[in-house]
């Protein structure tokens, strides 16, 4: 089967993120069967209007390693050409509501009229990632067009009534891939910072949007280090908000917190990262969930919107995260969430790694994201 996925950019890097990481997921399950979803003849086509944001995640050069992987890379404006108007996709995937071009439209259109209507593209919305009661109602509901099309709403989420959410290579790029020498060793844009970290470091990665108070909340883990008689290595990943003070500050004869920057690396990189460190602080969608595959603490800062939805969205979320947890842990992990002091929360780290691993444990019993679709798929081609 053919599978088109359409990106268009938003904001930063999660709708490239979460597409990128579906291409490749559906990609390494082209050649392979996942709950009975044979799957041998499957091609990925991913269109993205801004390739330039793709290849700063995807080794430089989305075209070229998307080729390695099984994966055609093309511009937008590619949708509207007659080669791909003449093929378009059996699965066409609109991420995040981004409207798909009319020519393209128009072309599964005439794939209907012209050939049995069971040759219909299965038309599939992706939506953002909710933890949201209502979404399990609203995951998999028929749209029907008026131009005769039918297009399905796939949420991704935490329940069994959703559709779960990406795992893609964590196995073989987290440090837990194991290989015949032994666990996996680092990656080369990885290995000499991690060789410089001080033995018995806490380690700690930073991928946050600007806004986020990372300066009061790293003075904050400074102190509670020093407490605690640790050390803490801080990971800032892409150019993260720190200012010239804090910098200062920490770098001083006496601090706990060691800082080190990070350019923006591969996301196998980045899994990798998450794997070895101690807590995350992430941000949107897909370091988001790559930080519940790491089962370790993570903070998660929502994108914000003005009319304050994330807020609704954040609040969902921690309470299914804490669901079932005592009241005191859940306190403290309701704080930290939302930036408390870390005093307060780093007498409880173990506690909240166990957690964290549960929660992954969790995820793992419910399903992963592109083994859900492709049973989804598999069931349309059967129905009709």
């Amino acid at each position: 089967m053919r599978w088109d996925i359409f990106c268009q950019i938003v904001d930063n890097y999660g709708d490239a993120g979460v597409c990128w990481r579906l291409a490749r997921a559906l990609s390494r399950l082209s050649s392979s069967s996942v709950n009975n979803v044979e799957c041998d003849d499957s091609r990925i086509r991913l269109f993205c209007d801004d390739l330039n944001v793709l290849n700063v995640i995807a080794h430089g050069d989305a075209v070229g390693h998307g080729a390695s992987l099984g994966i055609e890379v093309l511009p937008w404006s590619a949708a509207e050409s007659p080669a791909i108007l003449a093929s378009v996709g059996d699965v066409v995937i609109e991420a995040f509501a981004c409207h798909l071009p009319k020519p393209y439209i128009e072309a599964m259109i005439q794939k209907t009229s012209k050939k049995a209507p069971a040759k219909q593209p299965i038309w599939i919305n992706l939506e953002y990632l909710t933890a949201e009661a209502w979404a399990d109602d609203m995951h998999l509901m028929s749209s029907p067009q008026n131009n005769g099309l039918n297009k399905y709403f796939y949420f991704p989420g935490f329940t069994p009534k959703t559709g779960g959410v990406l795992l893609g290579d964590w196995h073989e790029v987290s440090s837990g891939g194991v290989t015949s020498s032994g666990f996996k060793s680092a990656p080369p844009s990885l290995s000499l910072v991690l060789e410089s970290c001080r033995s018995r470091s806490k380690k700690v990665s930073v991928f946050h949007y600007k806004q986020a108070p990372l300066d009061s909340w790293l003075d904050s883990v400074n102190q509670a280090a020093l407490a605690h008689g640790e050390m803490v290595d801080v990971f800032l990943c892409a150019d993260q908000n720190v200012s010239v003070d804090t910098q200062r500050s920490l770098s001083s004869v006496g601090s706990a917190v060691k800082l080190i920057q990070l350019p923006f690396i591969p996301q196998e990189d980045y899994d990798y990262l998450l794997s070895v460190c101690d807590i995350n602080l992430v941000r949107g969608e897909d370091s988001f969930v790559r930080a519940q595959w790491a089962g370790k603490p993570f903070i998660w800062d929502i994108y914000p919107q003005s009319d304050l939805a994330h807020e609704v969205k954040l609040n969902a979320f921690l309470e299914r995260y804490f669901e079932g947890v005592p009241a005191e842990f859940r306190a403290i992990g309701m704080s930290a969430m939302k930036w408390g002091p870390a005093s307060y929360w780093w007498p409880h780290l173990n506690a909240w790694t166990s957690h964290s691993e549960a929660w992954r444990q969790k995820l793992i019993g419910l399903g992963h994201l592109e083994g859900k679709i492709l049973d989804f798929v598999k069931s349309q081609e059967i129905s009709r």
